[in-house]
Parts: structure tokens; C-alpha cells; sequence
């Protein structure tokens, strides 16, 4: 089947859309519109109020797109792609911006691993133990920090109870296998009330083997003009295995119109690197513990208000084989608070405070940056007016002072350390003007600055995950962009979705430029500003056949596309994701299953960077099904998850490691998940 035509293929498609639809009719027409309520852009809005492009997942969405990675379940969002690292490590890159551009967060702070610093580094959060992710994509470094001027993704969990059970408990328990890499999960996720406190408890184990690929991994010019001394990997991807081990206890005193309460995580995993080294492996150790603290209701000017505070001690040791080689720490604190205030005359808004710290080391022959602290206090406000009945407007400011230091090994420094300060500004303007009842259009536009991070600024040395000796320049200027997103939004009837683009113009981005040199057997890279632009667009338009609380059926169509280059020398950025389409057909009857088949063409890269490889378009087909079955007052869900059922040999065009690790070939996962 990997050889099937364009066209074949959609036909195969739209039969299995076809059957999958034959049991149903269109008679009840009383919609289910859900109102679902976004935390994460700071006025409790409702998704079809929000000014940026925004992704909510949750509930059997969020269940039926769980995967290893918190990269790999997003990656078929709009905008939104994995770094693919191997399964122990993706992280999420939105509209081709990735590293110390997106902010990741738990609850609202920061996870404060080294996932930014490094593809190969793990983001510490397990997909299947939270109960709901939203992305902003497009600017949000107002209200979250100069690391989100490409977006965020927010992931939201119980382990700090905001209201009391309603039950004795309330939990989830599930149990699950993959076929490709033979992969077996575990976990429960319990909350139960005693008096005014509930306390919460999950855990989570999983341990996959190397994943199964469609013929070999390293490409046809790779195996032509670079032999290597081990056997060729082939149908298996050698050194692609992890092993996952999550235990968190959590607890909150609950009041009339509040909460206080602290949660301690501890998160180990052992993953393998497959980068085309043999043997690389990392086992990483991170144990968390926040506190938060909440206030509603308080009928007073300041209606309600947030602390927050997450530190984490993390460390990760990268390994040869059995010889342990470079070791990574950190030692991380990330806090906020956030008070919204009522409206007055028409205006309300939302104002806070926030301070971040990391002290990061790294010893080993592979340490590619030094010793180094980096501290960030942080001021921001965002107001928001109903000028009209059918027009709101939108404005905010945010200002941060960044220190970051280290302690040594720059090359152009006569002393042991550099300390580099700046003042950043942030601003944003947008607007949502209703048309109709059903028809709006957004606008949203942000002027960001963003300071080097400790990495560009004093990095010298070989980052084997990269390929590339890195150098830092300690000089560099802060990065400056100014982005605009635009769409048109349908929220109601029977076609429903959004249609936007965006451009992000770039003064000073930071690049690592390939300088032509050569050390440490790997070419050096320097980091500079240079002008860049990205530009692009993306849309998610579904149309429901049926939409009632009973049954769902519906067809979907999802293309986004992402172009970025230097404005200067007219060269295209490094790995950037290819123009993709997605078709998907849903099924839901209340009393038989759900269903859900989707076909993603991703279409060949060929507008690459110096030194960087093209890549083939593929098609990929999924399918998902699951079926609920109520016993004494429980619900078990009995799911099948099918990946890739073409067994198309899939290289993503945004992983470091596409040219030698494809992505798994056709794999089936079920499980069982029981909810009370």
C-alpha cells in the first residue's frame, strides 16, 4: 500500500467516511454547542470570544490523541508540529517556531526542565495525566514572558483541587498497548474529599520497546555516502525505548469563594536518542513541588486572584552505552500572581506580577554551554473594552528585567564570567468585531521583545543532539517582532470553524549560523541576529450533519502552511514544517461507539536552509474507535487507536533527526479506561 496514488488514497478515504456514516440520519437537529471557558489568555473568556487563535483539548479529544510525547499529541493541531526527537522527546513547534519561543507550562508557570535548550531534552509532562491543554498560538509573551513570542501550550491538571469532589472519589484508571513499539501503560488519577480538604493522587508507569519502521532508517544517500560500524537499522528503529515512572501527591483546603494548596511531583524517565548514534540514552530525574492559591467572588474591585509558585529540581545524565557522559541540572522557580479586576464603564481587565529564576550546570565533555543564572521580574496588565455591542476592543502591556550570567568559558572574555542585563517592553492591540450572530472577525496584533537566552549568549562547545559545535555571542541584541493575526470565525450553525493567517516580522531573530568551519570533527554554528519573516496561514472548518447531545456526525478540513526566510539574504529558515491537509470524518452515537477517521497529506519540503536535507510528502491514515459500557454505576471505555495504517515511511521535516529516524510505520494501540 505505499505506493497508492494521490487520488487512490482519498478514495480509500472517503469509502471508510462512507461506512462509517451508513448508520446514520439527520433528523435531530438541536445542536450541542459547548461553551468552553480558556484560562490561559487571562479574562476567563469562552473560546468563541477569544482575540488569538486559540486550541482547547479535552476530554475524549484530548483521550483519543494521547501519546508519548506532549509534542506528539498535539501534532496534528493547526499551526502545531513535534520536534520528534525519538518517543522520549517532542516538544511542541507552532508555526515553526520551537525552543525558547514557545512556553510550555503546568498550570500556568513554567516546567522548568531543559526541554527548551535541547531538542533531545524530554518536556516532564505525561500526556495522559492531564485533563486539558490549550495553545495560543501567535504572541503571548504579555501575560507569560519573552519565551512565548510564538505561543503557548498550557497543560491543566487536578493535582490542586479548586472545588471540593462531589463524589466520595472521583478518578480515572486505564491500562493500554501500542503494537509498533509494543508499549504498556499504566495509571490512575484519584481525587476524594475529606471535610473542606481534598486530596488528590496519581501515578503513571510505561515502557515501550524500539518502534517498528517501514524498511530502513537512515535515508538512500545517507547509506550511499556514510557507512557507519554497526548493522543498518532496519524495520526497527534501534535505540528508540523508553521507560516512564510518574508519582504525585496533592491536596487543597477548600472555602466558600477559595482554595490554598500544594502538590509534589516526582517524574522519572530513561529514553533512548535515536540520532544515529549508537547507544545514547538519557535518564532524567525531575521532582516538583507547587503551591496555589486562589480567591473568587470577593464582590470588592478586585473580583478575583491567583498565586501561583512552581519549583523544580531537575537533573538528566546522558549516556554511552553504560558509561554515563554529561550531566544537566537545574534548579528552577517560576511564580505569579494574577488579579482581575470588575468592570468599570465598560472596561475589564486583568493585572499581575511574576518572577522567574533558573540556575542551570552542566559538567561533561558535551557541556556546550557554562554554568549559568538567569533571573526575570515581571510586570504586565491587559484591559479589555466593550465599545459596542458588537465590537470589543483589547490592549496590554508587559515590562521585564532580565539578568542572565555565567561562569565562564565564553572566547572572547578575558574573565571567568559575563553578566548581561536588558529592559524588555511587550505591547498588544486587537479587536472582535461580531458580523452577524454566528459570523465574527478577530484581529490581534503584538509588538515582543525577547533577550537572549543563557545558550545564545554564552554557548562554546559540541551539542552531539544537533550536530553542530555551538558558539554563543555574548554581544548579541535583543530579539524584536512585531505579529499580526487575522481570521474570520463561524461559531454556530452547521458549519463551524475559522479561517486566519499571520506574519511575524523579525528584527535581530536569533540564528545559529553554519560558519564553514569545522571543530570537534562538527560543524560550528555561531549565534546572530539577523532580519527574518514568517508568514502563513491556517484554518479548521468542520461541517455537522448532525450535532445533537446524543449523536455527532460531522466532516472536517484542516490545511495550514508555514513560510519563513532571512529578509536580508533571501534564505529559508531551518525546519520549517511543509504545507499540510488534513480530512477527518466523525461518528458518535450515544448508545453504540464512537469513531473518528482522519487522512493527513503533508505535502514534500523542498524550500530548505544551507546544509539542511529535503523531505517527501506523505499520507497518513488514522483511525479512531471507542465504546463506553456503564457497570454498577461505572463507566469503562473499551478504545482502539490505528496509526499510519498505509505504513508510510514518515520523515518529519521539523526533527533534528528526520534523515536517520522515521517516524513509527502502521501501529495499532488499545486499552480500557475506567471513570468514577
Amino acid at each position: 500500500m505505499k505506493g497508492l496514488k494521490s487520488g487512490y488514497r482519498v478514495s480509500l478515504f472517503v469509502a471508510l467516511c462512507s461506512a462509517c456514516l451508513l448508520p446514520a440520519d439527520a433528523q435531530d437537529k438541536e445542536q450541542r454547542l459547548e461553551e468552553i471557558v480558556v484560562e490561559s489568555t487571562g479574562l476567563g473568556q469562552t473560546l468563541s470570544e477569544q482575540l488569538q487563535p486559540v486550541t482547547v483539548l479535552s476530554g475524549d479529544d484530548l483521550d483519543m490523541k494521547v501519546n508519548s510525547s506532549l509534542g506528539d499529541t498535539l501534532a496534528l493541531e493547526p499551526g502545531i508540529t513535534s520536534s520528534s526527537f525519538g518517543p522520549g522527546a517532542g516538544r511542541p513547534v507552532i508555526r515553526g517556531l520551537d525552543g525558547d519561543r514557545i512556553r510550555v507550562l503546568e498550570n500556568g508557570v513554567g516546567t522548568n526542565d531543559l526541554s527548551a535548550a535541547s531538542p533531545d531534552h524530554a518536556v516532564t509532562i505525561d500526556s495522559s495525566l492531564i485533563d486539558k491543554v490549550e495553545v495560543v498560538r501567535g504572541p503571548a509573551s504579555l501575560l507569560y514572558g519573552t519565551s512565548a513570542v510564538g505561543g503557548i501550550v498550557n497543560t491543566f491538571d487536578n493535582r490542586i483541587p479548586e472545588y471540593l469532589p462531589d463524589a466520595p472519589a472521583e478518578g480515572t484508571a486505564e491500562i493500554r498497548g501500542d503494537s509498533a513499539s509494543e508499549t504498556r501503560t499504566g495509571l490512575m488519577s484519584v481525587t476524594a474529599p475529606v471535610g473542606n480538604v481534598a486530596l488528590h493522587v496519581d501515578a503513571l508507569a510505561s515502557k515501550s520497546d524500539d518502534y517498528h519502521i517501514p524498511g530502513y532508517a537512515r535515508t538512500g544517500e545517507l547509506r550511499a555516502t556514510t557507512p557507519i560500524d554497526y548493522p543498518e537499522p532496519q524495520g526497527t528503529l534501534t535505540w528508540s525505548d523508553t521507560q516512564t515512572d510518574v508519582l504525585t501527591g496533592g491536596g487543597s483546603y477548600i472555602f466558600d469563594k477559595g482554595y490554598i494548596g500544594a502538590s509534589f511531583n516526582d517524574y522519572k524517565t530513561i529514553y533512548g536518542v535515536p540520532n544515529g548514534e549508537p547507544d545514547i540514552s538519557i535518564n532524567a530525574h525531575r521532582r516538583r513541588a507547587d503551591f496555589r492559591a486562589g480567591v473568587r467572588d470577593t464582590g470588592e474591585f478586585i473580583e478575583s486572584g491567583t498565586v501561583r509558585a512552581g519549583y523544580v529540581d531537575y537533573q538528566h545524565t546522558e549516556f554511552e552505552g553504560e558509561e554515563a557522559g554529561t550531566n544537566f541540572t537545574n534548579n528552577g522557580l517560576d511564580s505569579r500572581i494574577d488579579l482581575k479586576h470588575k468592570e468599570v464603564g465598560g472596561v475589564r481587565g486583568t493585572w499581575g506580577a511574576q518572577f522567574q529564576a533558573n540556575d542551570v550546570d552542566a559538567v561533561g565533555e558535551e557541556a556546550f554551554q557554562p554554568p549559568s543564572t538567569t533571573d526575570v521580574y515581571s510586570l504586565f496588565a491587559l484591559e479589555e473594552l466593550s465599545a459596542t455591542e458588537d465590537l470589543t476592543l483589547q490592549a496590554g502591556l508587559r515590562y521585564d528585567w532580565n539578568e542572565a550570567e555565567s561562569e565562564g568559558f565564553d572566547r572572547e572574555s578575558s574573565d571567568d564570567g559575563l553578566s548581561r542585563q536588558y529592559d524588555l517592553f511587550s505591547q498588544s492591540v486587537g479587536a472582535i468585531q461580531n458580523l452577524t450572530n454566528d459570523y465574527a472577525i478577530t484581529w490581534s496584533t503584538a509588538y515582543t521583545e525577547r533577550a537572549p537566552n543563557a545558550q545564545e549568549l554564552f554557548a562554546d562547545g559540541p551539542h552531539i543532539a544537533t550536530g553542530a559545535f555551538e558558539i554563543g555571542d555574548s554581544e548579541l541584541n535583543t530579539e524584536q517582532s512585531l505579529g499580526t493575526d487575522i481570521a474570520l470565525r463561524k461559531t454556530e450553525g452547521d458549519v463551524r470553524g475559522f479561517v486566519g493567517g499571520f506574519y511575524n516580522r523579525f528584527w535581530n531573530y536569533i540564528y545559529a549560523d553554519p560558519t564553514g568551519e569545522i571543530e570537534d570533527d562538527l560543524p560550528v554554528y555561531q549565534f546572530e541576529n539577523i532580519p527574518a519573516d514568517f508568514w502563513g496561514f491556517e484554518s479548521q472548518v468542520a461541517y455537522y450533519v448532525d450535532d445533537s447531545v446524543a449523536r455527532e456526525v460531522s466532516f472536517d478540513f484542516q490545511p495550514d502552511y508555514v513560510w519563513a526566510r532571512n529578509r536580508d539574504s533571501h534564505e529559508y529558515l531551518p525546519r520549517v514544517p511543509p504545507l499540510r491537509m488534513k480530512f477527518g470524518a466523525n461518528y458518535y452515537r450515544e448508545d453504540l461507539f464512537r469513531a473518528r477517521i482522519e487522512l493527513q497529506q503533508v505535502f514534500a519540503q523542498d524550500m530548505v536552509a544551507e546544509n539542511e536535507t529535503t523531505t517527501d510528502g506523505y499520507s497518513m491514515l488514522n483511525l479512531y474507535l471507542s465504546k463506553d459500557v456503564n457497570y454498577q454505576g461505572r463507566t469503562y471505555e473499551f478504545f482502539v487507536r490505528g496509526t499510519n495504517l498505509l505504513s508510510e515511511k514518515v520523515r518529519n521535516h521539523v526533527s533534528y533527526i528526520k534523515d536517520v529516524a522515521p517516524l513509527p510505520g502502521a501501529s495499532a494501540m488499545a486499552g480500557i479506561r475506567v471513570r468514577f
